[in-house]
Formats: structure tokens, sequence, C-alpha cells
């Protein structure tokens, strides 16, 4: 039964305090980020298509719904971005989230995985999709014996629980440089074309109090980000497409 594996979420916010865990992350495409923004909240994608709301197709999808996640919000420990020196695969506008969210009544409750639910089959066990206690969560996190990023901490059936007025840090949004070309006319750099929408979003629906903020790189940083999306621009346009559109196509 999956409600075995619901971890209290006050004794995980203690664990991640102790080990220097200071926000969640969750990063998406501008098109779902815009969503989000709208509606003030974090939804999962299955809260989304009953709503009939916009958001951006992800590999994922099939399994989540066929494992169970589909109703699920996804929350990282870390910046992928900054730890992999990469962009995102889910998307150039990350959402900080405050740990704090793990002390309100509304979230008693996690489930933490110990693996990216799009790399489970038909024959993975549920003690091999999650962690059992927070002792087991504990001795493998930031421990140097897994992958971190594979652990991901979920929040079932959500619904508009997680407020960005109420849990929202800040946005941060990757600012590449590439040229786009406009269907109004004229051209706009990739990054200040998603600027320019997540601040609408966020003026128009009140929350322009929430800092919103450009991925930064220092001077030592090895970031691969500008290749990347240059490369992948050039190398699989609708995919990068995905990523950076602001409005779903007809």
């Amino acid at each position: 039964m999956i409600e075995n594996y619901a971890l209290s979420s006050k004794g995980l916010y203690q664990i991640l305090k102790a080990k220097n865990v200071e926000y969640f992350y969750h990063a998406n495409t501008v098109l779902t980020a815009k969503t989000f923004i709208q509606q003030r909240c974090l939804l999962s994608r299955h809260q989304v298509e009953t709503e009939k709301l916009l958001q951006s197709p992800q590999k994922s999808d099939p399994e989540d719904k066929k494992y169970d996640v589909w109703d699920a919000i996804f929350l990282d420990g870390a910046d992928l971005h900054v730890k992999y020196s990469q962009p995102n695969f889910y998307g150039p506008v990350l959402f900080k989230i405050k740990l704090d969210m793990l002390i309100s009544p509304s979230f008693e409750k996690v489930y933490v995985t110990r693996s990216n639910p799009m790399y489970w089959r038909d024959h993975t066990k549920i003690e091999d999709k999650y962690y059992g206690t927070l002792d087991q969560f504990k001795v493998d996190y930031l421990t140097k014996t897994k992958l971190d990023s594979q652990i991901m901490f979920t929040f079932r059936t959500p619904l508009r629980e997680l407020k960005l007025n109420k849990f929202l840090h800040s946005i941060e949004i990757d600012e590449p440089k590439i040229l786009l070309k406009l269907k109004s006319g004229g051209e706009m750099e990739a990054g200040k074309y998603v600027r320019s929408a997540i601040e609408e979003e966020m003026v128009k629906h009140g929350l322009s109090h929430i800092p919103l903020e450009t991925k930064q790189h220092n001077l030592l940083s090895k970031c691969s980000c500008a290749f990347g999306y240059t490369y992948l621009y050039n190398t699989n346009y609708l995919e990068f497409k995905r990523r950076f559109t602001r409005q779903q196509e007809n």
C-alpha cells in the first residue's frame, strides 16, 4: 500500500535542515510556469489536465500515469542546472520553494522516491520506488552513496495548497542569448522572451513582489548552458520550442 510509504514532513524538514538544504526546486517550461502563476499555485499534471489548463507535454507523462504519480507535485532538493552545469531538461523557469512548507499543516505527509519514476518498470517493487522510513532516506541523501537527483520529494493530490504567495521564495529564469523570430515581426533574445512572459503574468496575478531573478554564473563557473541551448536550438528545435514557447499551438 502506497500509504505505508508516507513520511512525516516535519521529520523530513529536520533532516534536510541538518544537511543544509535551504529550498526545494521545481523547474518547468515557460507555458506550464505561466499556468502556475495564473493559478497562483503549483499544480499536479493531473489537476492541470482536469481543469483544462495549459501545460507542455513531458516525456515521462505515460510513466507518470501508469505508475500513479500523475496527481503529485515533484520537488528537487537541489538546483539541477547548477548541480550539473547544464540546462534543466524540465525547463528554463525555476520555482524556488521555501522549505518551511514542510511544517505547514497542508503538507503533513511526503513521499520520497528512490529513483525518477520515468525509470520505473512493471516489475519495480514499491519498496524500490519509495523510501519506507526517514532513517533510510537520511543514510542515502547527500552522502555520496546515491545519485541525489534521482531522489524526489512528492506530494500526492496537492490540490491548490502549494500557494505561490505563501511558499515561493523566488523564480529564476535561464536567459540564453539566442535570437528568436517573433510572429509579430522582429527578433528577441530567448531569455528576454521568457522574462517578459513570466514578468507579465506575475504583475497580472498579484505576484510582482516575489523576486524574478536571472540564473547567475560566477567567473569560475563551467556551466555549459549557453552551448547546450545553442546546440538544442540547432539540432532539436522542437524540444527547444517545447521548453520556451509561451502559448500552446493550435
